[in-house]
């Protein structure tokens, strides 16, 4: 599948700067712009508010707020049930240092429900969909079986099955990386990577959700990188997602090269390793 190169980091950094000018590239028109202003008017949500949206209604693809989908030009249908899920009661209070200057916060003081409707809930101007496609065809590289052997090393099962919409998970607190069961072998072996890299660079939940866009581009860049350098195509997946967590700056894909091109070069160095090994 691969061999060791001693250009291997400069091959990767070629790749990088290639998805680099992808990114650049996809998101330079006016669809990409239209696409971000929509993106910024839905929120992020939580974990237990995805859990409450697809107990709810399981076949969701966007949810917003009944004003968020007027804004948007698009209207509630009369009669629709809305999705309950959990909102913040926020507060603000202010805080005096020692030098008496003044510094205003934003705390929580429970949470209430409040209503959401899934796109398909709702009538109006259409919607752009900049979405990444889903890998066909088989693993032909052995990917999988080299991946899952660094996943392993590193004190993580490994499990199939449903994922709540993605496509893979890692929880570091249980020690395990999920990969959702219906996808191509292609598909499963691109995630796969894409969660070893979050084992290997986000050593914790709390530190991924701190930064959870930053480390969004980081996993899959770095899958990116490992699946191309061993021969299979990313490019209609893992381009449309870098830019998107990236929300359309090509700086931050940038700023990600080092840690992504040496997360990179550690994976396939050990798969060159593990090669060797069984052939020796």
């Amino acid at each position: 599948m691969t061999k060791p190169t001693h250009d291997r980091s400069e091959r990767l950094a070629e790749a990088h700067a290639d998805l680099v000018a992808a990114v650049e590239s996809l998101t330079s028109g006016d669809d990409w712009q239209r696409m971000l202003d929509v993106a910024a008017r839905f929120h992020h949500y939580s974990a237990n508010n995805v859990f409450l949206i697809m107990m709810q209604r399981p076949d969701s693809t966007q949810v917003a707020g009944y004003r968020a989908w007027q804004g948007l030009n698009r209207q509630v249908r009369k009669g629709e049930k809305g999705i309950r899920i959990l909102a913040p009661c926020k507060f603000r209070y202010a805080t005096t240092d020692d030098e008496g200057q003044e510094t205003i916060h934003i705390g929580i003081r429970g949470f209430t429900t409040v209503s959401v409707f899934d796109v398909a809930q709702t009538d109006g101007e259409e919607l752009p969909d900049m979405r990444p496609t889903l890998l066909d065809g088989g693993d032909a590289f052995g990917l999988w079986d080299a991946l899952a052997t660094q996943v392993q090393a590193a004190g993580f099962r490994i499990e199939r099955g449903e994922c709540r919409g993605a496509n893979g998970s890692t929880n570091h607190a249980q020690r395990t990386v999920r990969v959702r069961d219906d996808v191509s072998d292609a598909q499963a072996a691109k995630t796969l990577c894409h969660e070893l890299a979050h084992v290997i660079l986000h050593t914790s939940t709390e530190a991924y959700f701190r930064c959870r866009g930053v480390c969004e581009v980081e996993a899959e860049s770095v899958a990116h990188l490992v699946c191309q350098a061993a021969g299979l195509t990313t490019d209609a997946y893992s381009w449309p997602y870098v830019a998107l967590w990236a929300e359309g700056k090509s700086e931050v894909v940038r700023e990600t090269a080092d840690r992504v091109i040496m997360t990179a070069r550690s994976i396939l160095d050990a798969i060159s390793a593990q090669q060797m090994a069984e052939v020796a």
